[in-house]
């Protein structure tokens, strides 16, 4: 795995995701992926290990593949998740990132902000979001992009929320 900044990773799937699935509520990623396949591999394995090992939320929010495929990655051999079961509790939250990011009126944080607290509510550790972040390019919004980042803490204090925000 090689650190490019303290909280930028960059390298192999399953190394990312240990780096990842190790580290505290609070912190605030950003992962560096080469090509989509990498991409899968490392949110199919810290989705399955933040639902079944550690009781938490999981948010992804995907860019260059739809929900449906994202669902099919999830519920393959290698991961074999029930995605419907944890979709039904809602521990599992699939929304496509242009969505996300520029469909929910009052911002992808408020929305956050309340499934951070029905973890809490609902006896989950807490919520790990993991969000493409390619619509601000889609949109041509490389200054929205540098914005949001920028109004995002680097770390989250005082809440059981991890941000992923992956960058190809």
């Amino acid at each position: 795995m090689t650190y490019v900044a303290q909280n930028i990773f960059h390298g192999y799937a399953g190394e990312v995701s240990q780096e990842l699935k190790g580290s505290a509520f609070g912190a605030h990623f950003l992962i560096i992926y080469p090509d989509l396949q990498t991409l899968r591999q490392m949110y199919s394995y810290y989705t399955k290990s933040a639902l079944y090992d550690k009781n938490e939320i999981v948010i992804i929010l995907p860019y260059y593949e739809t929900v449906d495929n994202v669902r099919r990655i999830l519920s393959e051999d290698s991961t074999n998740i029930d995605v419907r079961k944890y979709e039904k509790e809602q521990s599992l939250l699939i929304i496509d990132s242009l969505k996300g990011y520029f469909g929910i009126q009052e911002g992808l944080m408020p929305f956050v902000n309340r499934i951070v607290q029905f973890a809490k509510d609902s006896g989950r550790i807490g919520v790990s979001v993991i969000g493409d972040m390619a619509p601000f390019f889609y949109f041509g919004q490389n200054a929205g992009l540098l914005h949001y980042e920028t109004t995002l803490p680097i770390k989250f204090e005082d809440k059981d929320l991890k941000g992923l925000c992956a960058y190809r």
